[in-house]
Order: structure tokens, then C-alpha cells, then sequence
């Protein structure tokens, strides 16, 4: 559950208890809420309530609450990119799951593995399950079906046409699962919120068209793991042509995506009070050790001390 318990997630997702009988009552105030914490809660829920009351709170929290890490997910253009972004926030928050997706026209196929000690539990597998719905509905899946694929035995289904079954019952884990829909109509792929850009942030200056349009293109979703590829595709010509461009630019690619995302990190250092971690994730680094390795070569400096060194001028608002 570390997933759940990283970026205040564990906040949005206690909040979002309050629709549930008694939500509230097993999180005693001033309860330090810890990955096994938030686990025995979520398994005291299925107890009283059934299994579909763990999918029910996932798709919730995916789909209401206005956490950053959330609204980022939310701003995804397609399901791949949701994906990628919630394999990074296992990555972040140090997850002992990994989910594994497979991604084939209008499906998406999940196989939640480990890294150290036992597999998830199923309510770990519910609630990423209802999570995840709740994040393709967010971003223009319609009309989704959702099943359970057991090791044996026929698939178990979850939701059909958007709908939940109120009934669902099953033993096991659930470690793999099938979501479908129907039809995707992206709602947004903007990026949802920039900051101030402080003075002290690395200068794009004079740079020539082709770099300043790839800058166009990179901070429209800073958190996508972009390939060389994918922009080139969004500038209508070939990664190939694309990369032979940069050369005569005296440009390369990485070093862009670099400038880009240290940039949006000064922006988000100085002008909100998310946490550092937050931040990495946000611009799309792997890591913390990704991020402060990046953000030092360009700004000679810790992304913390840049950040402690900017309060004296800039106001810090949380985004």
C-alpha cells in the first residue's frame, strides 16, 4: 500500500471514507497512518461491506479528490500514459507490488507482481482496480467493463458498462485483472498548473525554432516520459529527421527534456509548498536520485537548498 501512503494520497483516501457507514470511526484522530495501517482499514471495510466497496473507493478517489499527484493522473492524454505515470509512483514510493500492464486497443490488462516479500493483498488489488477505472472514466474511457482473471476458472466479473456489481464475490487475491471500454474521447491533455517561473530557473534563451518547439511540446505534459519518437509524431515528421535536426542545432534531446523539466521544477520549488519528492514525480523524473542528480548539473545546487534559498523572494502557495 506504500502507493496509497506517498504524495498524501493516504489523506485523500481516508477523507473519501466519509461516504462509507462508520468511515470515519477506524481512523481515531491523531492515528499516524502507515502502509499497514491503511491496510488492516481497508480490510475492516471488506469485511463489513463486501468485497465491491473497496472498487467503489478507489474509482472515488480517482475521480474527486484534488490532490496534485491526482490531478496530474487525471491530466493523462491517454491510458498509456496513466500507466506510465503509476508505475513511477511505485517507483517513488518505493512499492514492494510493481504492476505489470499490457495495453492493446480498447483493453488494458493488469498483473500486480512483487519485488520483496508476499504478493499484494486483494485489497491492495481492489482498490488499484477501482482506482484505475476511476482515472480512464476521468480522462474519456467510456462505457468500461472490468473483470477478475483467477489462475483458475471462468473470468469473475466487476463492473459492466460502467456499473459496479454490487454482489462480487471471490477468494484469492485478484492479481490480475482486465479492463475494457467501449470508446475513449480524450477530455484534456493540457497540463494542469504552472507556477511562477522564478529568475533564477535555467534560461531557454536564444535558442534556434525546432529546440523552441520541442520546448512547446515537452511542457504541455512534463510528467509523460517522452521518446524522441512521440515528439517527433506531434511535429509531423520522424524521430529520425527529428534527431538530425537537433545535431544541426547543436541540441540533443535528453538535454531539452532535461532543461524542461528542471525549469518546471524551479517553478514548483518557489511557488508552492509541495514537497520536493511531489515535485520529482510531478516533472517527470524516475527517482529522487533521477531528480537531485538532474536539477544539481543544471542548477549547481540540491532541488532543497534552490527551494530554501527562493523563500526570501517568492511567496509559497500549495498548489
Amino acid at each position: 500500500m506504500q502507493e496509497f501512503v506517498s504524495f498524501g494520497l493516504h489523506v485523500a483516501l481516508i477523507r473519501q471514507l466519509a461516504w462509507l457507514p462508520r468511515g470515519y470511526d477506524l481512523v481515531p484522530a491523531g492515528t499516524v497512518v502507515t502502509s499497514a495501517k491503511l491496510r488492516s482499514i481497508m480490510l475492516a471495510r471488506e469485511e463489513s461491506n463486501g468485497p465491491a466497496v473497496l472498487v467503489r473507493l478507489g474509482r472515488h478517489l480517482a475521480a474527486k479528490e484534488q490532490e496534485p499527484i491526482l490531478t496530474m493522473l487525471r491530466h493523462s492524454a491517454t491510458p498509456a500514459v496513466i500507466t506510465d505515470r503509476w508505475r513511477r509512483l511505485e517507483g517513488y514510493s518505493h512499492a514492494r507490488a510493481r504492476s505489470e500492464f499490457s495495453i492493446t486497443g480498447k483493453s488494458m490488462s493488469i498483473h500486480r507482481g512483487v519485488v520483496r516479500g508476499q504478493p499484494p493483498a486483494r485489497v491492495e488489488n481492489l482498490l488499484l482496480q477501482g482506482f484505475l477505472i476511476g482515472l480512464l472514466e476521468a480522462v474519456g474511457a467510456e462505457n468500461i467493463d472490468s473483470t477478475i482473471l483467477p489462475s483458475h476458472g471462468p473470468a469473475i466479473r466487476v463492473m459492466r458498462k460502467g456499473r459496479i456489481n454490487n454482489k462480487l464475490d471471490f477468494t484469492g487475491r485478484g492479481l490480475r485483472f482486465r479492463i475494457n471500454w467501449n470508446s475513449f474521447e480524450p477530455v484534456s491533455s493540457s497540463y494542469p498548473f504552472l507556477a511562477n517561473m522564478p529568475g533564477t530557473a535555467p534560461a531557454i534563451g536564444a535558442q534556434r525554432p525546432i529546440v523552441r518547439q520541442l520546448f512547446a511540446i515537452l511542457e504541455q505534459d512534463i510528467g509523460r516520459s517522452w521518446t524522441i519518437d512521440e515528439v517527433a509524431a506531434a511535429l509531423e515528421t520522424s524521430g529520425r529527421t527529428l534527431q538530425r535536426r537537433l545535431q544541426q542545432a547543436s541540441s540533443r534531446f535528453s538535454d531539452i527534456l532535461r532543461l524542461v523539466r528542471v525549469r518546471e521544477a524551479c517553478r514548483l520549488l518557489c511557488g508552492t509548498t509541495l514537497s520536493v519528492g511531489e515535485i520529482g514525480f510531478w516533472c517527470g523524473f524516475t527517482d529522487n536520485a533521477h531528480f537531485s542528480r538532474d536539477f544539481r548539473r543544471l542548477m549547481a545546487m540540491p532541488p532543497s537548498v534552490y527551494r530554501e534559498a527562493s523563500i526570501g523572494h517568492a511567496g509559497l502557495t500549495r498548489a
